[in-house]
């Protein structure tokens, strides 16, 4: 059985009498409700309604997890993490770099 913290509000769990046949469960910490891959919510007041799967996908992209807390999350929410390729320019490459300019702009 495993249980994944997700946020202080949020974790993911194996070990809950709504988990059955290995398919985890996402649930509130604050008011115990759980949720399954399909159902919908709006995790927080600033977010859209979405499924629980994506709410997870989202949540897990903040931080890093362990392997096996990161397969329960990529079971629950049917998104695979994308293995780095070594030289390949991520996000956070692009983020950084200053944006081009024209000649135009500078005058």
């Amino acid at each position: 059985m495993m249980h994944v913290k997700l946020t202080a509000n949020y974790f993911l769990t194996s070990d809950h009498s709504k988990s059955r046949f290995g398919q985890s469960v996402l649930v509130n910490r604050a008011t115990g409700q759980t949720f399954l891959p399909s159902d919908t919510l709006a995790a927080y007041e600033s977010w859209q309604k979405m499924t629980a799967a994506q709410v997870v996908s989202k949540m897990a992209s903040w931080r890093d997890f362990s392997d096996e807390e990161r397969r329960l999350i990529e079971r629950f929410s049917g998104v695979q993490r994308q293995p780095e390729v070594p030289g390949r320019k991520t996000r956070d490459d692009f983020r950084s770099q200053r944006p081009l300019t024209s000649n135009w702009q500078s005058r």
